[in-house]
């Protein structure tokens, strides 16, 4: 059966900061009866852990298993638009089918996945009847990191309605809530449970990390340094030596320049690299592979020399795999690169990739180097066939026909001086968001 989302309304719910998801829930529709005509049979409480009609089942590598719902059940963990079913799902890599007439959600998918769903699912429904989300760190779970939170810092991650945790939710492919930890002791600081995989985890274990070093200098930093290493379950596993993090220290003019409007620089060159980037007081965090890592170095070293010059890169000499060399007609630079370079981001921002000139010694030659740095070859490409269209378009211009841009744009990055990321920060100090509405 196909699922189909519901509209409720209803006064949101109050709850403590710990277990909550930031959203108002509604109550249940009228309920449906079967293709019989009878309705289903009522229950009186939810039997998801242990009660199911429907038996385990094996089928190779697939394992198939079911939980039994409420009708209350059924809106919270499908969600507005079937959101929270699909990110339970994407989260788990486990398939998962909800049958609202039997009043129950399917799951199959690897032992593992299955077994991964069925938490989540828990865990989402204990937020239903709150207030507190219970999870066991007694035990050794791969795919959990916890990140300690300051109580006066718990709104500003959650954002209004928690509009900002389900962002970091979407951006990085993961389920996380506030939690009470078993196993641990209160110590001022809620903890915050991320579920995901390795790479998703640290993602947004820094993305939280960032919020609460703006809201609370020096909780993570000590000068330019971690207080305390990263350390979640998949790092530092024997035999594993090219997971990590770097940090680099940036100049209170860098970061504005290197965070861009809104943090689109950042999140560009984190796309282009194949790096986990994020800034942290003035630090920026670099993690991933020791090549990701790497390449984002050089990506972030070069968009920052772009401040006070032209770049030149000897691409052969460096035997860089990254990066695809174009040979653009002179007359057509000004053209590709647009206003301010405007021209130029829009196309780094559609394909994933960071673009500049490359500074040469020959300035009266026929053509330009445009450089375009991907991990990802058919970024690369993408940029590319842009870039030839828009040659090809500006070459069939009739002559003496105005073209936006100039000679002198040359494809360095020009943001001007935008101090806001992508927290709605002021990076002079001061909190931008004085209307009150939360632009992260």
């Amino acid at each position: 059966m196909s699922n189909r989302s519901r509209s409720r309304s209803s006064p949101s719910r109050s709850r403590s900061p710990v277990g909550r998801r930031g959203s108002s829930r509604s109550p249940p529709p009228a309920r449906r009866r079967s293709v019989s005509g009878s309705p289903p049979p009522r229950r009186n409480s939810r039997s998801f852990s242990r009660s199911r009609s429907y038996s385990r089942e094996r089928s190779g590598s697939v394992t198939r298993d079911s939980i039994n719902l409420t009708d209350e059940d059924c809106a919270f963990v499908f969600g507005t638009g079937g959101a929270t079913k699909n990110k339970l799902a994407r989260v788990s890599g486990a398939h998962l089918n909800m049958d609202e007439r039997a009043l129950k959600i399917y799951i199959s998918g690897t032992p593992v996945q299955v077994a991964r769903a069925k938490d989540y699912i828990t865990y989402v429904l204990s937020q239903r009847v709150g207030p507190r989300v219970v999870v066991d760190a007694t035990h050794y779970r791969e795919d959990l990191s916890i990140v300690d939170v300051p109580e006066d810092c718990v709104a500003y991650i959650m954002g209004r309605g928690g509009k900002v945790l389900r962002g970091i939710e979407e951006e990085w492919n993961t389920l996380m809530f506030f939690a009470e930890v078993k196993g641990g002791k209160f110590d001022g600081r809620e903890k915050l449970a991320i579920f995901g995989t390795r790479r998703a985890r640290r993602g947004a274990e820094l993305k939280v990390m960032s919020g609460v070093e703006h809201k609370r200098p020096g909780h993570f930093l000590e000068g330019a340094r971690l207080k305390h290493s990263l350390n979640q379950p998949g790092d530092n596993e024997p035999g594993d030596d090219d997971w990590g993090f770097d940090m680099v220290t940036l100049g209170p003019q860098d970061l504005s320049y290197a965070l861009g409007q809104m943090g689109s620089t950042r999140k560009k060159l984190a796309k282009a690299s194949g790096c986990i980037l994020e800034y942290l007081g003035q630090c920026a965090v670099m993690a991933g592979s020791y090549k990701e890592r790497e390449r984002s170095k050089s990506y972030l070293t070069w968009l920052l020399q772009q401040r006070s010059g032209p770049v030149r890169v000897d691409v052969q000499k460096d035997r860089r795999d990254d990066v695809y060399v174009m040979k653009v007609p002179r007359q057509c630079v000004g053209y590709i690169t647009g206003s301010r370079g405007a021209s130029l981001r829009e196309t780094e921002k559609k394909s994933g990739t960071f673009c500049f000139i490359n500074d040469g010694n020959n300035r009266e030659g026929e053509y330009e180097e445009l450089l375009i740095f991907a991990a990802d070859k058919r970024a690369r490409e993408h940029a590319r066939d842009v870039i030839d269209d828009m040659i090809a378009l500006h070459q069939r211009k009739p002559a003496g026909r105005f073209i936006p841009g100039s000679r002198d744009d040359r494809g360095r990055d020009d943001r001007g001086r935008d101090y806001r990321d992508d927290r709605g920060r002021d990076d002079r100090g001061r909190d931008d968001r004085r209307d009150h509405r939360d632009d992260r």
